[in-house]
């Protein structure tokens, strides 16, 4: 196991054990900020404990989930 954080500058790409680690080790780090994000819109009251998004105000109409105004459309 290699004792330097890897970084998108340092690691081999071509070694397939060196970007499992560069991969497990970036993984690891976007899972430690989305628990933080998820925890901060918690404390603030944005997510209730489902993590279903709680608004104290009505959003606008081409906001609503059943609003046709999307990228797609």
């Amino acid at each position: 196991m290699l004792a330097k954080k890897l970084s998108i500058t340092n690691f081999n790409f071509r070694n397939e054990e060196e970007r499992e680690l560069f991969r497990n080790q970036e993984e690891a780090v976007l899972a430690e900020r989305k628990g933080k994000a998820i925890a901060d819109l918690k404390r603030d009251g944005l997510l209730d404990e489902d993590g279903k998004f709680v608004f104290e105000q009505d959003l606008p109409d081409d906001m609503k989930p059943e609003s046709l105004a999307d990228f797609k459309h």
